[in-house]
């Protein structure tokens, strides 16, 4: 049987660069670390290593065998860190990045989720900011409205809400009210950009459809309360999530248009880092969300 000291020591002779340097290293006989290495060979029945007086290279055999050994290795020392976490208790800080309108449906699900885990401190922080400044924040955890766009982000969807297109009265009693979808293009739209790079363009229903805005009167910006102070007070169309705005439709400042019939659903998605590498405090949290957000989703009308 393949034991673990045996890869632990076939990773030290490689980061190391030969079987000298890994036996000073390890305070071993180079006769004990030489044995170790051909008995890894005759167990695989290949030849792992090439050997000279002056130079150590992998042969290609060498070369999987040192990717997928340390790929175990790692496994290994993250089960035994998840183990010994579950004798103690659960403690730790884990940075929330939230947009701010999700909080009123998010607060009393964390709210509990801190009562269960006392130790557990939550750092919460708006994320009013545009996508490309994300890998630039320090997070453990994500809530994020869409589809992420950076590659290396993992997304899990744990629900979904409405957004739909919205102005003042007062805008459209100046402007005019948009029959169609297309007679956007003449007036002046407040687009929430999230990425640098984003093409700038808004879906539509009935048929299904992306209406380019390249040639719009667009006021760009980067937070969904800039956004919807900027609507009410008349200053141009905006697509808006519907937790948002609630107050908003009942006090009359917004309406929506199209009669509705361009509502769009957004997924709702927890983003984080590494599915493989995540600390349990997080993963709980996580699970947490992922089991009990339908609950509060449900209270709040998003679905």
């Amino acid at each position: 049987m393949l034991k673990l000291e045996a890869l632990t020591l076939f990773q030290h002779v490689v980061q190391l660069g030969g079987i000298t340097q890994a036996a000073d290293f390890l305070s071993l006989p180079k006769s004990s670390v030489s044995r170790k290495i051909k008995e890894l060979e005759e167990h695989y029945n290949v030849k792992l290593i090439n050997r000279s007086a002056r130079h150590f290279t992998l042969t290609e055999a060498g070369e999987i065998f040192h990717a997928h050994s340390r790929d175990v290795l790692t496994h290994v020392d993250v089960l035994e860190q998840e183990m010994a976490a579950y004798g103690q208790e659960m403690s730790g800080k884990i940075r929330l990045l939230c947009v701010s309108p999700m909080i009123k449906c998010l607060g009393e699900l964390l709210r509990e989720f801190c009562k269960a885990y006392p130790h557990i401190q939550l750092e919460l922080h708006a994320q009013e900011v545009v996508e490309r400044t994300i890998p630039k924040r320090r997070f453990d955890l994500l809530v994020q409205l869409g589809q992420p766009v950076i590659s290396n982000l993992v997304a899990q969807q744990i629900g979904a809400m409405y957004a739909d297109y919205y102005a003042s009265p007062a805008y459209l009693a100046e402007f005019g009210t948009p029959k169609l979808p297309e007679d956007l293009l003449q007036h002046r739209l407040i687009f929430r950009e999230m990425s640098q790079d984003e093409h700038k363009f808004w879906w539509f229903e009935s048929p299904t459809r992306k209406l380019d805005l390249g040639r719009a009167n667009m006021t760009i910006v980067d937070s969904p309360e800039m956004t919807f102070t900027l609507a009410t007070q008349g200053f141009g169309i905006a697509l808006l999530p519907d937790i948002q705005l609630a107050q908003a439709i009942k006090e009359k400042q917004l309406v929506p248009l199209f009669n509705q019939q361009h509502r769009r659903r957004v997924p709702i998605n927890l983003v984080y880092h590494d599915r493989q590498h995540i600390p349990r405090r997080v993963r709980l949290l996580i699970d947490y969300l992922s089991q009990h957000f339908a609950r509060e989703a449900e209270k709040h009308l998003l679905f």
